[in-house]
């Protein structure tokens, strides 16, 4: 069936009118941009008129800062005050007020539509007044040509003086103001950093006053650990101070809008905290060397100086999250990311962190030190050297074995230097024609000469005829030695063997012979054999 082209035409025609239409509805739907009123002070909108009260506050520009008041129909005694004043004891409370809630304007002339107050009012916020919860207000009023404007609201600027006598300055603060220009510098005024310079040189003089008081009552005498202590004292730990006093004395006066940037981006504050904690890390690393020194360790030392590295890398890295966070910045993102690579980073430095903290363990518990003698599982041999990794031991046979810590730490350690006496325990063999007399002589002349021996233990030694064996007369003898040097002891072994053979001597015996008597039948005669 063939379509007719008028039917084809008409159809056409029909569906450009449709989209035609479809197009002018969506472009008619489509929400117009709000109409921003030409205002000389840029108070179309709440958010705008809110901006541009700070801006000017932070230039000094009080009488500007007025005309963002609203000061018709005001109340109490804020009729008694200029517009320039209620100005600026209204940015005085903006800083220095506790805030329970926070309002976030809107850059619309209509203000914001959903927060339950009229269309002609814009919430900044709650502060507290004596307990009292206390809502600041935008209000939208003619401009006098018949124009709207927002302003801050008539209420509002009547409750700036109750306000401001709770969170208004000192009075000396007000005389230090009064006193001076009514100057602007970076966005803090003259009057302000007067006075917290005038903190920073107070708490520095204390501090140094604190420091020499204390080497006065302590003195130093020649201590260097004092005298590095009293610098630590008056340069890192003096300068952090009086930044810390400096910033919690511009906090309690109040920053303004430029203030409050600056110092939020500036990086000075964590610097100080770093260096100051890097100079008490050395600090304590250099005092506690020197009594490792003194107390004879000073193999500890090896793992002061990476431990001390260690902590300053963990400080470096937290300080970085901290200024990231004061400028903004997601630090949840950040900390998932190193989560993660710290995993990583783990499992690849399985092994070595385990040698470490072998190490760790070995000068903590300190089983061995370097020079002790020792057998460590199944290796013997002198403590060279014990690193963050490994330990040598030199053997009998001069050899050099470097074995893994975390390996030294979980063997069996026997440390022989850690004795503090060596036992001896030799047995005479005495021959089977030694006389009772002639034993019993050996026996009193053996006590007698360890009795009188100035490097034998005299509390535990013993001298016994202990047994009849098969081929000898056996007398043990059993002495402990005062020396822990293993030349020493193989000295007082040798002199000891030699008394022990004049006693033998003396008695007029001998010691025996190993030897095996046999007895062979041959026919009728026993032939007897020695051996």
């Amino acid at each position: 069936m063939q379509i007719p082209r008028q039917f084809r035409l008409t159809v056409l025609l029909l569906g450009l009118v449709t989209s035609a239409g479809i197009a002018q509805d969506t472009a008619e739907k489509e929400p117009e941009a709000p109409v921003v009123v030409d205002d000389e002070f840029d108070r179309g909108t709440p958010l705008r008129s809110v901006n541009g009260f700070s801006a000017t506050i932070d230039r000094g520009d009080n009488e500007a800062a007025a005309e963002y008041l609203d000061l018709r129909n005001l109340r109490g005694e804020a009729t008694e005050l200029t517009g320039e004043q209620l100005a600026r004891r209204l940015s005085v409370i903006i800083k220095r007020a506790t805030w329970v809630d926070i309002d976030e304007l809107v850059d619309h002339p209509e203000g914001r539509s959903n927060d339950g107050l009229p269309s002609y009012r814009d919430s900044i916020g709650v502060v507290l007044d004596e307990g009292n919860q206390l809502r600041l207000l935008m209000q939208k009023v003619p401009r006098g040509d018949g124009v709207f404007i927002w302003k801050v609201s008539n209420a509002t600027v009547s409750m700036i003086p109750e306000l401001y006598e709770e969170y208004g300055y000192p009075e000396i603060v007000e005389d230090v103001r009064r006193n001076l220009p009514n100057a602007v510098f970076l966005g803090y005024e003259l009057f302000k950093w007067a006075i917290v310079l005038l903190v920073a040189v107070t708490t520095y003089v204390l501090v140094l006053l604190l420091a020499l008081t204390i080497r006065r009552l302590f003195g130093d005498q020649g201590d260097v650990s004092r005298r590095r202590i009293f610098r630590f004292l008056v340069v890192p730990f003096g300068i952090w101070l009086t930044i810390i006093a400096m910033n919690s004395t511009a906090t309690w006066l109040g920053r303004g809008e430029a203030a409050e940037q600056l110092a939020r981006a500036s990086p000075l504050p964590v610097l100080i905290t770093i260096w100051v904690m890097f100079t008490a890390i050395n600090l304590f690393r250099d005092i506690y060397s020197t009594r490792l020194q003194h107390a004879g360790r000073p193999g500890a030392l090896v793992l002061l100086q990476p431990a001390g590295n260690a902590l300053k890398l963990l400080i470096f890295l937290a300080a970085i999250l901290i200024y990231l966070d004061k400028l903004g910045v997601n630090i949840t993102t950040v900390l998932a990311g190193l989560g993660v690579g710290g995993i990583a980073v783990a499992l690849a430095l399985q092994k070595p962190l385990e040698d470490v903290f072998g190490a760790i363990t070995l000068y903590t518990q300190q089983p061995v030190k370097i020079g002790d003698f020792c057998r460590i599982g199944n290796t013997l041999g002198t403590i060279e050297s014990i690193g963050l990794r490994t330990t040598c031991i030199r053997t009998l046979q001069n050899t050099l074995i470097v074995a893994p810590n975390a390996k030294v730490a979980s063997e069996p350690i026997d440390n022989i230097s850690a004795r503090e006496r060596i036992l001896y325990w030799p047995k005479l063999r005495l021959g089977y024609d030694t006389t009772p007399e002639q034993i019993r002589r050996v026996l009193e002349g053996i006590r007698e000469m360890l009795a009188n021996h100035e490097r034998v233990s005299q509390d535990d030694y013993r001298v016994r005829f202990k047994e009849i064996s098969e081929d000898a007369l056996l007398i043990e003898v059993f002495v402990n030695l005062e020396t822990r040097v293993w030349v020493e002891y193989l000295e007082l072994v040798e002199e000891l063997n030699l008394r022990f053979l004049e006693i033998v001597a003396a008695a007029g015996t001998n010691l025996a012979l190993p030897a095996q008597t046999l007895h062979v039948e041959d026919g009728s005669e026993a032939v007897e054999l020695k051996e």
